[in-house]
């Protein structure tokens, strides 16, 4: 089972922020919940637990919650399922899971959490037999610290810092855990280029690595961000709607088509969007009179009823 940490730049603050992702399915009236050892995740009791968030990427329904932790903090947890009184349906099994957030993350930046739910066959590899007589072998792997490689990267702008962690116990002496991809850093597919893991104990092998940073988002036209409060087209305030839907679905990042005012020629080709005008002005076209001021003439507040009933998704558009 592999967990994945991701550490990604933020603006300075007297907390890191620590991000829990995991993905499951669930039935109606259940939710995720993890509960751990301190008492910002209740202190193992399940009812004064972290409630996660759902939502739809691609085929997985995935659980998110971020909360804000003292820096160097570090704790014991799991993940439960719970009804929406917080009573327990069931627990993952396995071994309780611990983290620690490096001691070189700075103050602002983001620890998030790549979990996946943990079953009984990954316990199984911890019992006893497997522990003390069919691995034991093993048992000679100088335990390594990879947070000792990390240097000033988490600084660095445009990157994150990925931490590879893996439960891989039988592995001989004399042989080594590699993690290989289609990126640079892990070696183009080639194992002689990957990155090394490192022993840290308890059969679990960690690296980590630099990576530049990669977002998904939405590009749209300002005319096509629709809401029932505009008139004919977006508006300005419409892009609230817009972001929250954004974040709602996972994405990073907002881009608007160019939009411009119609200053050069006032004709509508000025709005042209690759028109070197539309590089910083914005069209008053998607400004929302009514939130200009409360105390707007009852003849104007009428004319605008009027246009949003007969412009309602009836303006047509240019196509450039």
């Amino acid at each position: 089972m592999a967990n994945q940490g991701l550490f990604s730049a933020a603006k300075s603050m007297k907390s890191v922020k620590l991000k829990f992702r995991i993905p499951y399915f669930t039935e109606w009236g259940q939710s995720l919940l993890v509960c751990g050892s301190e008492p910002t995740l209740g202190s193992w009791n399940v009812k004064k637990g972290l409630l996660l968030s759902p939502v739809h990427q691609d085929d997985q329904l995935i659980w998110t919650a971020t909360i804000s932790v003292p820096c160097q903090f570090s704790c014991g947890y799991r993940y439960y399922v719970v009804d929406d009184a917080k009573n327990v349906l069931r627990w993952e099994m396995g071994n309780e899971r611990w983290l620690s957030i490096p001691h070189l993350l700075p103050e602002g930046h983001t620890l998030e959490l790549h979990d996946l739910w943990q079953t009984g066959a990954d316990a199984l590899l911890f019992r006893s037999a497997f522990k003390d007589v069919i691995f034991c072998k093993n048992s000679t792997f100088n335990i390594d610290r990879p947070e000792a490689i990390l240097h000033d990267e988490l600084v660095q702008q445009g990157s994150i810092l990925v931490r590879f962690k893996i439960c891989c116990p039988n592995v001989q002496e004399g042989t080594s855990v590699y993690v290989i991809g289609s990126s640079t850093k892990l070696g183009n597919w080639k194992v002689q280029d990957g990155l090394k893991l490192h022993y840290t104990g308890e059969y679990i092998w960690e690296a980590y690595c630099e990576m530049p940073w990669r977002g998904c988002g939405v590009a749209v036209p300002m005319f096509s961000v629709r809401s029932e409060d505009d008139i004919g087209v977006g508006e300005f305030l419409d892009l609230k709607l817009l972001v929250d839907w954004a974040v709602e679905s996972g994405f990073h990042l907002v881009q608007l088509l160019p939009i411009n005012d119609t200053s050069v020629h006032r004709m509508w080709w000025d709005s042209y969007p690759y028109s070197s005008l539309s590089v910083f002005a914005l069209h008053p076209l998607y400004l929302r009179l009514q939130a200009l001021s409360k105390n707007l003439p009852e003849d104007v507040k009428s004319e605008i009823r009027n246009a949003k009933e007969r412009l309602d998704g009836k303006v047509d558009s240019p196509i450039f």
